[in-house]
């Protein structure tokens, strides 16, 4: 989850087309922030570092992607990672976890009040509790594994770039805009045209092949410009086609819908939270950034659940906490960011106001609604369309709805009883036309409230080249193009069963070694 919603010049500040499926109540359009700075999404990400599960990525390979199955995945999460959670490490006789890597993996030690009600409640109801979400349980309460390092975020920038930067065989441009793929004929990369600054035009050509990694949106864009992807796109931008192939379909994300809570005898003294928050902030600048800041209004405790099977082993829905003290109505923020109708927000204030108010976002992790990203012009500065798809498919509501219910059930447990939890409704017209708590009411909600999760995957899929959807094959060169590869969360066939960027920094780990073996 993206832990800002501030637009900087630092992110590419997509909006999604508005749609009559999902986000009703988003005014202009589904917000995107996607990370314009090295280590791209990686460094404005919530950090959180979930694997998915083995399932994930078995079904890849069954949909013809050999040696992408669990057992071939998980050397390179391995081989990635510096754990330093020793029981981390050491359980399950060390099989799933590494020390040593470029990334550094920790928990975050900060916490709020919520935090044991949370794990004591969901202990009452039954949930299993999980050691390790990265291991082989997947569905119950775990503590979130972070990529951080000490008190600092441990982008893939920072954990990768950092450490090599005085390499002779690595330079690095900043502030560069690629426009087009550089071609020596008619399907065959050379190189990259790129424009710095003030229109001031360069060209990088490669020895031996070109690594795309610009990311679920940029990479279409990209391709795209350059001649590949469907015939019907392009042509009426009077791009030639050089090979015609499913680019932009395919895309997948997780979607959330937030549901709030009042705990009317949990008081929090906001003034206290500010002040520890304070005294944390001068720590951190005194110690030299290695002292943390605690406070989080983010839960570091994440849920999983099946909806479809009690007795399923891999979860379809993931439930984030956010925890916001009495008082402390500059959360509404965050809503804003997302761009909720301002009734939302002035009711979401209100009650910040009158007591201390968790939101819990109900996501659905495994999505069968697809959208897709086209390119409405050949300039490379225009943002393509983004068409979400959200909630195209009623399984993907049903699931959704069934996760809150799952949450409504853990909230009528003794412990929540306690502290006076209530539901919190939200006002919405056309949702308050029917019976409060129905089904119908809860898909009506769901679509008005719905949006993403940011973890956007899937727009050149990785399959067989008899797949008419794929993009790239299964050591990620581009079909029908020499000297062309794509290595970012765009390769995904489908999304994985949580936060996607240790997957993604898993991709790129896998294909260097394509890449050598390749070369020799």
């Amino acid at each position: 989850m993206e832990s800002t919603m501030v637009r900087t010049r630092v992110d590419w500040q997509y909006t999604a087309e508005r749609s009559e499926e999902s986000s009703l109540s988003i005014i202009n359009g589904t917000y995107w922030p996607r990370g314009k700075m090295l280590g791209g999404s990686s460094a404005i990400n919530g950090m959180q570092y979930i694997r998915g599960n083995r399932q994930d990525y078995n079904e890849w390979e069954k949909l013809g992607n050999p040696g992408w199955g669990w057992n071939d995945v998980l050397k390179y999460f391995i081989k990635s990672e510096n754990n330093r959670i020793p029981e981390i490490v050491n359980g399950f006789g060390g099989k799933y976890h590494g020390v040593g890597g470029y990334l550094n993996i920790d928990y975050f030690y900060g916490s709020t009040p919520y935090n044991e009600i949370l794990l004591q409640a969901t202990r009452i109801a039954g949930f299993n509790q999980i050691v390790d979400i990265n291991a082989e349980e997947h569905i119950g309460y775990a503590m979130f594994q972070y990529n951080i390092d000490g008190a600092t975020r441990d982008s893939s920038a920072k954990a990768f770039l950092v450490p090599i930067e005085g390499r002779e065989n690595l330079h690095i441009i900043k502030n560069a805009l690629a426009v087009s793929l550089k071609f020596s004929s008619a399907n065959v990369v050379q190189g990259v045209s790129m424009v710095i600054g003030d229109q001031f035009p360069l060209e990088a050509i490669a020895k031996k092949e070109v690594i795309l990694s610009a990311g679920t949106v940029n990479t279409p864009q990209l391709l795209m410009l350059s001649g590949i992807g469907k015939r019907e796109d392009l042509e009426p931008l009077n791009i030639p086609v050089r090979a015609e192939l499913s680019v932009g379909e395919n895309l997948q994300d997780h979607v959330f819908v937030p549901i709030f809570f009042g705990l009317r005898k949990l008081i929090t003294d906001i003034e206290q939270i500010r002040w520890d928050t304070l005294i944390d902030l001068f720590e951190f600048t005194l110690r030299n950034r290695s002292h943390p800041v605690m406070y989080d209004r983010l839960v570091n405790i994440v849920g999983f659940a099946n909806t479809r099977s009690t007795t399923g082993l891999f979860p379809d829905v993931q439930y984030l906490n956010m925890f916001i003290a009495r008082g402390e109505v500059n959360v509404v923020n965050f809503f804003r960011g997302i761009g909720y109708e301002s009734s939302i927000l002035k009711i979401l204030t209100e009650y910040i106001r009158q007591q201390t108010v968790v939101v819990v976002l109900v996501t659905n992790i495994d999505p069968r609604s697809r959208g897709k990203i086209r390119i409405e012009s050949a300039d490379p500065y225009d943002h393509p369309s983004i068409i979400t798809g959200y909630l195209n498919e009623q399984d993907d509501v049903d699931v959704i709805r069934q996760g809150i219910r799952i949450q409504q059930e853990l909230f009528e447990t003794e412990t929540f009883k306690e502290y006076d939890t209530t539901a919190l409704p939200i006002t919405l017209a056309e949702c308050d036309e029917l019976e409060y708590d129905s089904d119908d009411y809860w898909d009506c909600y769901i679509r008005h409230m719905s949006t993403t999760l940011y973890h956007q995957v899937g727009t050149a899929k990785m399959g067989p080249v008899t797949d008419p959807e794929s993009v790239v094959d299964s050591q990620l060169r581009v079909h029908g193009i020499q000297g062309l590869r794509v290595a970012d969360a765009s390769i995904m066939p489908t999304i994985t069963s949580g936060n996607t960027n240790a997957p993604t920094i898993m991709i790129a780990e896998k294909v260097s070694d394509m890449i050598k073996n390749t070369h020799k």
